[in-house]
């Protein structure tokens, strides 16, 4: 009764373990799955076979010899542990990495959504400009072209009155939608939260896309190197009684050298060409008066750039 329960669960953990190891080979890669679960039966089957026989004979052997045949015992206990223990962890990662693998496709279908919205977005806009094109042809070809004109200059008007999302600084919507895009494809939650007041700020608007622009990049580049969930980017834009506050909080790895961080050629990142960014990012604020301070730890990393309201 015995041998009829415990044998087949050898042939079982034999057939596992078989086919752990022949998927390594491409022969059996290349079988239908029908074939591969007779052939690995049929070795199961022998293997188990020649084991049991092979054990009995060597119990057989050491029959006389109670102290090896116990130790023999002993020594069989634990190969057969072992191979119950490796087999068991192979078949946990297995499980993990389909789970993985679902979670990637569920990421790949989110994307793929996103962009499908997007191509849809671009295909109404074109829509939109041929209509204003045909618009504008027929003026033109009947004569009209101080009516073209005037549409023409009305259609620009429209364009320029449109305010941005982020308040009156247009170039947020670019460097947001950008980066919105560049951090979905990459796993990374970014988010921007901005109030409708920075209006008025002296600095050009390409210095102040180039401030962000690195900062936002270093983050994106800390992430993208560490294996986390629900990593996130976001940007903070707000003012006091007497500043304007932009910060940009990462929960990426932590930056010990937060005060050499702005030195030229000081990076902590290896590679050459390295140092320049957050370098050119202080130069530009402090041709402004503008005040930059970073701070990190083991959850949160923050750069947050100070401007006053009164010089």
């Amino acid at each position: 009764m015995e041998s009829i329960i415990v044998f087949p669960i050898y042939i079982l953990i034999i057939f596992i373990g078989l086919n752990f190891y022949l998927d390594k080979f491409m022969f059996y890669k290349k079988l239908s799955l029908s074939k591969k679960g007779l052939l690995t039966i049929f070795l199961s089957i022998l293997l188990a076979l020649l084991i049991r026989s092979f054990l009995v004979f060597c119990l057989i052997k050491l029959n006389s010899n109670l102290l090896f045949s116990g130790l023999f015992k002993i020594f069989l206990s634990f190969l057969f542990g072992f191979i119950c223990f490796y087999i068991g962890y192979k078949v946990i990662r297995l499980i993990d990495n389909n789970d993985c693998n679902k979670t990637k496709i569920k990421n790949q279908n989110s994307k793929i959504e996103h962009k499908d919205n997007i191509i849809g977005k671009l295909r109404s806009q074109k829509h939109d400009y041929l209509k204003h094109l045909q618009v504008v042809y027929s003026l033109l070809n009947n004569g009209f072209n101080d009516d073209a004109k005037s549409y023409i200059t009305n259609i620009s008007n429209s364009f320029r009155s449109k305010n941005s999302r982020y308040g009156k600084v247009s170039y947020l919507d670019a460097i947001a939608s950008l980066k919105y895009e560049e951090c979905l494809l990459k796993n990374i939650s970014f988010d921007v939260y901005i109030q409708d007041f920075i209006d008025n700020l002296i600095i050009e608007p390409n210095e102040m896309s180039s401030v962000l622009l690195n900062i936002i990049d270093n983050a994106i580049d800390s992430l993208s190197i560490i294996n986390k969930d629900n990593k996130y980017i976001k940007l903070f834009v707000y003012e006091d009684e007497f500043q304007y506050v932009i910060s940009i909080k990462n929960n990426g790895p932590k930056i010990y050298n937060t005060e050499d961080i702005f030195n030229e050629g000081f990076s902590t990142k290896d590679g050459e060409n390295r140092g320049y960014g957050l370098y050119l990012v202080k130069n530009i604020l402090d041709k402004y008066g503008y005040h930059i301070f970073a701070s990190s730890d083991e959850f949160i990393t923050e750069f947050t750039i100070l401007i006053p309201k009164y010089c």
